[in-house]
């Protein structure tokens, strides 16, 4: 009999790991959903040259093209400019992205989400089955149970249910989500509605200050996307008392915020027609992702980033590739799966954490000192210190080169993982942890 995996959740990730082994007959894949449609919802995301190499090695072409994917005409992938002036102070560059299919794309995450259900089986995905609680026994398999009253048993449990997992909490019920104290702002929608300012960007272009940000883009299909965030006081102002995740706005909040910034910014607020409210959280790094070698996490179950690097869709996306590349290598599908025992599910979660946890233990890390100096950093704004624009510059100017996360290479990364256990240079398991301590440190 195939392994039976059940996915939790279908998000981009969620969705990314269906796609991946379905030429496996070894494994059979079934995904359950919250939400009792999968409609067109959701904001602006930015897919990276290494989420649109993995979306590429999986098979989806759609989500190449410029139709519904937009890219910089300068082939800069951001420009970073000064929130009143509008100089540019800093940009990103790609250092070995020659293909420009695979420049980074900013699109509706809607239709990269269609671009992936266009791969992938419909009767494999049950919608309306939201999580309510998940058992694991290492010698018999999993139940997660639904709020319908339903309920699976499973091979294997991948939890890609977001940032709120109820996978994870079932194993890790301590793990704190932190909010960063800012409020994020998003929208899409057409195009039309702003083509006629003459001072639009067509670079992805990001305006940044002291307390804030607000980032236009054109995106694909027609569109453009709107995310701008500012940080709030929250033991002084009762209305943001707790972070919220994709609720009602007013744009007159936006117009508040922004309308002593650069004169194209109040242009562009003037034509958003509705804004969502989000509030970034991030959480502390796991000690592993997998549980009774019967359930693993993926995407922000895995590592709720805060939204660092705007790079969570092509962490996702990364993490489902290296997990089906696992699941490939010891379940083969050339050769029949034979006696299955929780030693060998064992072996696809050691490879995947090994490949993974490096990379994102680092992102988590450079999350974590970040928001302890934008912490300080506030803690002098609301006691009316505010940074100055010298040191605002100096900030933004000196902020790091972000290619190791745009342009990470996860199959690379997993073979190397084969290649060091081949030779006896380290187990996964002990591999994971020299290299998150070593990446913390840098």
């Amino acid at each position: 009999m195939p392994l039976r995996v059940a996915i939790i959740g279908a998000g981009v990730g969620g969705l990314a790991l269906a796609v991946a082994p379905q030429a496996n007959p070894n494994l059979d894949v079934q995904v359950y959903e919250r939400a009792t449609e999968l409609k067109e919802i959701g904001a602006l995301v930015g897919v990276g040259p290494n989420a649109l190499r993995t979306l590429e090695k999986l098979g989806v072409p759609d989500v190449l093209t410029d139709e519904v994917g937009w890219r910089s005409p300068s082939g800069i992938p951001m420009i970073f400019k000064h929130w009143r002036t509008g100089e540019i102070l800093s940009t990103d560059q790609y250092h070995n992205v020659p293909d420009h299919r695979r420049h980074y794309a900013r699109r509706h995450r809607a239709k990269l989400q269609q671009a992936l259900l266009k791969r992938i089986s419909r009767h494999i995905i049950h919608l309306g089955r939201k999580a309510e609680s998940v058992k694991a026994i290492r010698a018999e398999g999993v139940t997660v149970n639904f709020t319908d009253g339903t309920s699976i048993k499973a091979d294997v449990v991948i939890g890609a249910d977001g940032i709120k997992s109820k996978i994870r909490y079932a194993f890790v019920p301590a793990h704190e989500l932190t909010w960063l104290g800012d409020v994020v702002l998003r929208s899409t929608f057409d195009y039309s509605l702003v083509e006629d300012i003459r001072e639009i960007p067509q670079d992805s272009s990001h305006f940044s200050g002291p307390n804030g940000f607000f980032f236009g883009t054109r995106i694909g299909s027609g569109g453009f996307g709107v995310t701008a965030s500012f940080p709030v006081d929250s033991r002084n102002d009762g209305r943001y008392k707790e972070p919220v995740w994709n609720a009602p706005a007013s744009v007159d909040t936006l117009r508040e915020r922004f309308k002593d910034w650069a004169p194209v910014v109040p242009k562009i607020i003037d034509r958003v027609p509705r804004v969502r409210q989000y509030a970034n959280v991030a959480g502390a790094e796991l000690e592993h992702w997998s549980f009774e070698d019967r359930v693993t996490l993926l995407g922000d179950a895995a590592h709720t980033h805060g939204g660092a690097f705007a790079t969570g869709v092509g962490l996702a996306i990364d993490d489902a590739y290296a997990l089906g590349l696992a699941f490939d290598h010891v379940f083969p599908a050339a050769v029949a799966i034979g006696a299955m025992s929780p030693t060998r599910i064992r072996e696809v979660f050691d490879l995947y954490e090994a490949t993974r946890r490096p990379h994102t233990g680092k992102v988590l890390a450079v999350v974590h000192e970040t928001r302890a100096k934008t912490a300080d950093r506030l803690q002098k704004l609301f006691a009316g210190e505010p940074e100055t624009d010298e040191d605002f510059r100096y900030r933004l100017t000196h902020r790091g080169d972000p290619v190791w996360v745009n342009e990470h290479d996860v199959e690379a990364a997993f073979v190397k993982v084969l290649e060091e256990s081949a030779s006896g240079q380290a187990t996964p398991n002990t591999q994971v942890e020299d290299q998150v301590q070593e990446q913390s440190r840098l």
